[in-house]
């Protein structure tokens, strides 16, 4: 795995950790849906993939699939 894809995944998991953390704020109604709404809105800004990210995070999947086919 290089270096950018390797970027990619870390990126991908803060991202899922972080979503998870404000789902759980709003379900244990710490945090109003307008809240949860922006604070998503955020995330998904702030660890977007790039453009070369999202294409070495493409290509390792597509290998990893026909390795297990």
């Amino acid at each position: 795995m290089d270096k950018v894809t390797a970027g990619a995944f870390e990126k991908l998991q803060k991202r899922e950790h972080l979503l998870r953390v404000a789902r759980e704020r709003m379900a244990l109604g710490r945090s109003s849906r307008e809240e949860f709404k922006e604070r998503q809105a955020e995330i998904l800004r702030q660890y977007a993939l790039t453009e070369a990210e999202e294409t070495a995070y493409n290509l390792y999947s597509q290998i990893n699939r026909q390795r297990r086919s």
